[in-house]
């Protein structure tokens, strides 16, 4: 799955990427989401906003129990670009061949808890502001996932 957007009715979760809660509230969703896709055998991405001119993040929850991060770099300016790219890059993150983005698969028994810290990361990469995102998930049929347990 790419980047879904969010349907009308599709809540959202406030995640306030500077309070230490974050990475315990983004485990809980990460383990909502891979739930979710095990019981019903389809695959799902959840997108985590950013403000603009930064990079939003999506992680793809793969049936086969793998994660696929992936960070567009449409909204950034040249310099932000090559900094979060950089940055990304330095972090094991693969640069897509077009270069407007990063992807990172991780393999199918990496933890809740180490996926819900790169993502943090990743976020907040090259000067990104450490404040409130919004965060969404769907799954492959478009249907909107709770993110909390």
């Amino acid at each position: 799955m790419a980047d879904p957007a969010p349907p009308p009715d599709a809540p959202s979760m406030p995640l306030d990427l500077a309070d230490f809660d974050a990475v315990g509230l983004l485990t809980e969703a990460i383990v909502s989401i891979r739930a979710h896709v095990l019981i019903n055998e389809l695959e799902a991405a959840a997108v985590i906003s950013a403000p603009e001119g930064w990079h939003r993040l999506v992680i793809n929850a793969k049936s086969g129990g793998s994660s696929v991060l992936v960070v567009r770099f449409n909204e950034l300016s040249v310099s932000r670009t090559k900094n979060v790219a950089t940055a990304l890059n330095k972090r094991g993150w693969q640069l897509d061949e077009d270069h407007e983005g990063a992807t990172l698969r991780q393999a199918p028994g990496t933890t809740a808890t180490d996926v819900a810290f790169e993502v943090l990361a990743a976020l907040t990469v090259g000067g990104a502001p450490h404040d409130v995102r919004l965060m969404h998930a769907t799954d492959s049929t478009g249907a909107p996932l709770e993110l909390r347990s």
